[in-house]
Parts: C-alpha cells; structure tokens; sequence
C-alpha cells in the first residue's frame, strides 16, 4: 500500500501548476500543511481566510495521502496528530465536514469515536493515519483544502494608474503592492507580463534617486535574490523612482520609472492571515 502510494505522490507531484504554492495537489484538491498549533474552531477560521476549510476526506487514498504528507510536513514538529475537518458541533450528535460535502467516509481508530462530552473535533493520527475524536480547544497543527490558483486572465479591461495610485488601491483592499522574496514570487507575477501585459508595478521603491530602495509593505528589500535590473537600470535620475517588473530580450527584469507619472497594470499581495 505504502508502495503504491510512493507511486502516485510521484505522478501528482508534476501536476501542481493549478495550486498555490508550498500546497499538494490531489483529486482536484490542494492541501495545505499548516505547521502552526491552534484550537479546531481558530484552524477552521484561518483555513477560510485562505477561502478553503479544514481538510474533508472521501476515500481511502487521500487519508493515507495525508498521512504521509503530514510525515514530511510536520518531521520537525513532535505532535503526533493534526486537525481535519470532522466535527459533531455543527449537527450534534452527527459528524460532518466543515465545508459541507458529504461524510461518506471515515477512519476512525478502534473505539473510536468516544461519546465523551467535550470530544467533538476529529484529528489524525500521522503515525497511522487512523482519526480519534479530540478536545476541539487543544492547540493542534492542521490541513487545510485550499482553491487552486486562479489562471491569469488572457482578455482583461484593467485600468493602468501611476505608482502611487496603485499603492493606495492596494491599501484600500488591506494590501501593498507585491514585494518580492523568491524566484516563485516573481516568476508568478512575470507570467502576467509575458501573457499580455508588457509590465507591472512591483512594491519596491525609491525616495532618494535610486540609491537605495524599499518596499511599500516594510519587509526587507531582498529583491535581487530573485531577479536582476534590466540593462541600463536602475536609471540615474532624479526624485522618487518605482521599480517594475518587464521583460527585454525575453528575460524577466526590474527596471524603474517616475512614481506618479507613468502609468502601468498592477496587481496587489495580501497575508492571508
């Protein structure tokens, strides 16, 4: 059994371009492995700021797969089992899943589920990949089933604004313009440019004429590490430069321009927390 799922984690691992980052993809689903203890009801709520729930489980396959995920997503954490999204709460005494889709399976371990007043939230066990019924306020690390990663559009109608005024509309919808830490952070924004626009705002600036540069949301300007200036850039020019992400030669580049009088697309970056 161990074997054939070895197999079929190898198969799924080279189809996740449809999920989000650092998530596994299964039967349409993406998962992701949040090393952060919490109470179930908290676990539930920070899985829906993702716009997902705790994870719900229909077969055999996926809980394994889970269990064996869990082994290498929490190998540095000592808990031995982690939250799904089973509970009796919603309909007592019947367990269900918190985004709603039928329970038509289970895995409970031997004795299992106690009818012990306080026990109404289900984890699982990352040893056995067997369910027990838990004290839902217990601080647990958890699954979330994550929506993929919405396609960019190929058609748009998106207004270009200066610099400035994309910060602003950023802010307004509890965001900044992207900062960028990773080559997976600016590719993921460079395969807008490449699709149909020929570039767009990132967060980064500069008061000063270039001379050092900040982003808008505060975080360490570690840009380099994931990119490089287009050639001739950063310009040598006076005032308060932007920088863009663009293309020349078919290579994803920075390149900088007057924060409040050219114009460009631009998309926002919020925490999901």
């Amino acid at each position: 059994m161990l074997s054939l799922l070895a197999f079929l984690l190898l198969i799924f691992k080279t189809t996740e371009a449809s999920c989000p980052l650092n998530t596994v993809e299964w039967n349409s689903n993406c998962f992701s492995f949040i090393s952060y203890s919490t109470g179930f009801e908290d676990a539930e709520l920070k899985c829906t700021n993702f716009g997902g729930h705790l994870a719900s489980i229909h077969d055999g396959f996926t809980n394994g797969l889970l269990a064996q995920e869990a082994k290498n997503n929490f190998s540095e954490s000592t808990e031995a089992d982690f939250w799904i999204g089973a509970t009796n709460l919603m309909k007592p005494p019947t367990w269900n899943w918190t985004d709603g889709t039928p329970f038509d399976f289970t895995d409970w371990k031997k004795g299992e589920p106690q009818n012990t007043t306080g026990l109404n939230c289900a984890a699982l066990s990352i040893n056995d990949g067997f369910w027990s019924a838990q004290d839902c306020f217990k601080a647990k690390l958890f699954v979330s089933n994550v929506p993929s990663t919405p396609t960019y559009p190929i058609s748009y109608n998106c207004s270009e604004g200066s610099w400035t005024a994309a910060e602003n509309n950023c802010q307004n919808l509890g965001g900044h313009l992207p900062s960028i830490h990773s080559f997976e952070e600016f590719h993921f924004i460079l395969s807008y440019v490449f699709a149909s626009w020929n570039n767009i705002w990132t967060g980064l600036y500069s008061p000063e004429g270039g001379r050092t540069w900040t982003n808008s949301d505060g975080s360490v300007s570690d840009y380099l590490k994931a990119g490089n200036w287009c050639l001739g850039f950063p310009s040598d020019s006076a005032g308060q430069r932007c920088a863009l992400i663009g293309q020349s030669k078919n290579l994803g580049c920075y390149w900088d321009e007057d924060c409040n009088s050219f114009k460009s697309p631009s998309i926002c970056k919020k925490s999901a927390f």
